[in-house]
């Protein structure tokens, strides 16, 4: 797995932004409970879910995270559907995922989980 670095997240309202037109549904994503519940730190994050976006090739999209604070963070990578599925690291904590668009709808769908050491899958991106 290709983990991917100097991801800016800012906060958003799920739905609400005004900026954004299009938000998949959320999937939940189980934490991972073998951490302290206060890691921060993600060089210890381990365990991924990997999501498989949905809509028109060429529509690009942000990813975004609602964690047990409630707080929307939405980041500043921009894909496309064609490149297909990507991952996520899972804190201690349960938290929800979802994609965001302004180009056209989109959907999410839960993959997997996984071990960031995955060593089947070495071209998957993790955010």
């Amino acid at each position: 797995m290709e983990i991917k670095k100097h991801i800016v997240w800012r906060t958003t309202n799920y739905g609400k932004n005004r900026k954004i037109e299009f938000w998949s549904n959320r999937i939940k994503g189980k934490g991972d409970k073998t951490l302290p519940k206060d890691s921060a730190s993600r060089r210890g994050w381990n365990k991924v879910i990997v999501l498989k976006p949905i809509g028109s090739p060429e529509t690009t999209f942000s990813m975004g995270f609602i964690p047990a604070s409630g707080d929307t963070k939405l980041s500043d990578i921009i894909r496309k559907i064609e490149k297909g599925p990507f991952g996520m690291r899972l804190c201690p904590d349960d938290c929800e995922l979802f994609i965001a668009s302004n180009d056209g709808e989109v959907k999410l769908k839960l993959v997997r989980y996984a071990h960031i050491g995955d060593k089947t899958k070495p071209e998957l991106p993790v955010y």
